[in-house]
């Protein structure tokens, strides 16, 4: 069965609407036709149902055509492709017509069955060009962001290669040669001088290596993530017993409230957020201070917090943590240093797992990381589809 094409016929000329209907009717074209007497029943009925194609006459006595034509075309009009009528064989109206978004646009003496027909398949053939265009246009431009993000993320890692990484390779051949010298003279204070900072220059370049790869490798990721219920409360525990020497060394308490929560994830992603998260608190946290990890149910969420009674951070250095081109590493309350990409994968890991990072801060009263994830109601669930 042939489906109708809808057609709404907006004339305030009762002898052209019969012109038109009688030549719809003898022509091989299946169709239901609404007719309207003016404009501003016209775009009523436009509004009220959908319609393949408006036929709309040029001069209605109620309306400005233009705007009509707007209107049809519009959202809010039903986004209509229209056709113009005319009783003037007027090329230059014919010409702004079609540049304010008509598809055709034709002559009451041109109103043929053979003619009208041809006239509404050429309209649709142009309205699936155009859509077809516009799809293409779409896809060329997402396609052009994601080239662009990408050209940004290669700028970046050579950027990190070529500067970040130069400076501890460079303190490890300048120690290096300090070091044999030492040697050689038998001077084993600096040995032992020159000694240390090659473990720290070493432990340097690894941090920042790691953190590069680590980050590198989910940019690079595609695949999508498979989320089941996991132990947060558990996971939040082994984080911390990993974080232990470098805390106590500090006599920094660090808190868990996470128990019998459970959440939808990636166990490993959710491991190294905490961890990377936990690290930075220590990090900026002073002597004796505190570091809590809280875990509140919220409707089907749940708001994980990783808070500090650290230095904390002006609103300027909040607002260019995550951003790209604004990375940068500060050192800690006891000048350890930091690679700059700990955050970074933070956020893309729990951009990742459907979550968002944010972050509250004020100088000399702490910071506090915070993200949700969805409830499980228990660590056994199944994946996610």
């Amino acid at each position: 069965m042939t489906i109708p094409t809808h057609i709404l016929l907006i004339d305030d000329d009762k002898v052209d609407r019969m012109m038109v209907r009688k030549a719809l009717e003898k022509s091989t074209l299946v169709h239901d036709l609404v007719e309207a007497v003016d404009g501003v029943d016209g775009l009523r009925r436009a509004k009220e149902q959908a319609f393949d194609y408006v036929l709309l006459d040029y001069r209605l006595p109620d309306v400005d055509t233009f705007e009509l034509l707007t209107a049809l075309l519009s959202p809010e009009g039903g986004g209509h492709s229209v056709l113009m009528l005319t009783g003037e064989a007027d090329p230059e109206i014919a010409i702004r017509f079609m540049r304010a978004g008509a598809l055709d646009y034709l002559t009451k003496a041109e109103v043929t069955p053979s003619s009208l027909a041809r006239a509404i398949r050429y309209a649709k053939a142009r309205r699936e060009f155009l859509a077809e265009v516009k799809t293409a246009r779409r896809e060329a431009e997402e396609k052009s962001r994601a080239l662009d993000a990408l050209n940004r993320q290669m700028a970046f890692l050579f950027s990190v290669i070529g500067h970040d990484l130069r400076n501890p390779f460079q303190a490890l051949l300048g120690l290096s040669t300090l070091l044999d010298k030492a040697v050689s003279e038998g001077n084993i204070a600096s040995v032992q001088r020159y000694a240390r900072g090659l473990t720290a220059a070493a432990g340097q370049a690894f941090a920042l290596m790691e953190g590069l790869f680590s980050w590198a490798s989910v940019q690079m990721e595609t695949t999508a993530t498979s989320l089941v219920g996991v132990d947060l409360g558990e996971i939040a525990r082994e984080v911390v017993e990993g974080a232990e020497e470098p805390a106590a060394a500090k006599n920094i308490s660090v808190l868990v409230h996470c128990a019998d929560i459970h959440v939808r994830a990636n166990r490993d992603m959710l491991a190294a957020i905490l961890r990377n998260l936990v690290s930075n608190a220590v990090k900026f946290t002073r002597p004796a201070g505190t570091i809590t990890i809280t875990a509140n149910r919220r409707e089907h969420v749940v708001e994980i917090e990783i808070t500090d009674t650290g230095v904390g951070m002006p609103f300027e250095q909040v607002s260019r943590l995550f951003k790209l081109d604004k990375r940068s590493s500060t050192r800690g309350t006891e000048g350890e240093p930091g690679s700059g990409f700990g955050l970074l994968l933070c956020r893309d890991l729990v951009e990742r797992l459907g979550g968002e990072l944010t972050v509250s801060s004020a100088v000399d009263h702490g910071t506090t990381f915070r993200f949700t994830l969805e409830r499980s109601l228990t660590h056994a669930d199944s994946p996610l589809a």
